[in-house]
């Protein structure tokens, strides 16, 4: 399929993990790619690979003016843009409450929820100049409930929540859709590796062995997700929270030998 054909979409923590899988994806479909990060090095070598109608941004989504830069080079190098996919984020070490530091607190914040609203805030004035177009925020299964040991990560995600409906309301009229994805466990580095000043990895703390597909989610699975609602097959969805995480969220499945 080439579902974004003559389409510019820009993808936050574009250079790894699923944030990479989003970029080959659409491009695959014929949209320009914006890799929005901060890893040059790493941008460098999956623009190399790509190749045409694929460019990076360096993008710290804190900064504000970092965004305004990604997106007037985003429609200076190809006329429009017209999807943004908040995907960066990062993870807490876990602890207790009791136990975080302010400053832990405020760096997950600062990236997860003030990127997402930055975010928000800078592009959609493009996507308006566009004609419309769709933002997907990338949100997890930890806002749909508590977890102990990750009160940042949980605090921020739920509040993309939040954000998500409340853009949706203020952007239907222009053309523009909203909508919230929920990934589980999925196997990248990001569950992988420690976060940072963590000595052991999320994958550690989640054995799939519960799930009803017991096993951990592939980035690409949620990448077809992520393009279904980029494109116009989900012309009527917004403001909507689809979760992918092979039950995780639904508890214990039964067992084979119950059944």
């Amino acid at each position: 399929m080439n579902r974004f054909v003559d389409r510019t979409v820009l993808v936050t923590g574009g250079t790894r993990g699923q944030g990479a899988s989003h970029v080959r994806a659409f491009h695959a479909e014929g949209a320009n790619v914006v890799i929005g990060g901060t890893d040059a090095a790493r941008g460098a070598v999956l623009v190399d690979q790509l190749g045409d109608r694929v460019r990076f941004a360096r993008l710290d989504v804190r900064d504000e003016s970092s965004w305004s830069t990604a997106v007037r080079s985003a429609e200076e190098e190809f006329g429009t843009l017209d999807v943004l996919v908040n995907n960066a984020g990062v993870q807490n070490p876990p602890a207790l409450i009791e136990n975080t530091d302010h400053a832990t607190w405020s760096r997950i914040l600062d990236v997860n929820v003030s990127g997402t609203f930055l975010g928000i805030k800078t592009v959609a004035p493009a996507l308006r100049r566009a004609g419309g177009g769709a933002i997907v925020n990338i949100a997890s299964t930890m806002a749909l409930g508590g977890t102990a040991l990750y009160a940042p990560y949980v605090a921020s995600k739920w509040a993309v929540r939040g954000l998500t409906q409340t853009a949706a309301l203020e952007l239907g009229r222009d053309g523009v859709r909203v909508n919230t994805i929920h990934p589980g466990v999925i196997d990248t580095d990001f569950v992988r590796d420690p976060a940072e000043g963590a000595t052991a990895a999320i994958a550690e703390f989640y054995s799939p062995a519960p799930f009803a597909v017991p096993r951990l989610g592939r980035p690409d699975e949620v990448t077809r997700l992520v393009l279904f609602l980029a494109s116009s097959d989900a012309s009527f969805g917004t403001g909507s929270e689809y979760v992918i995480d092979g039950g995780l969220s639904l508890g214990p499945a039964l067992d084979e030998d119950a059944a």
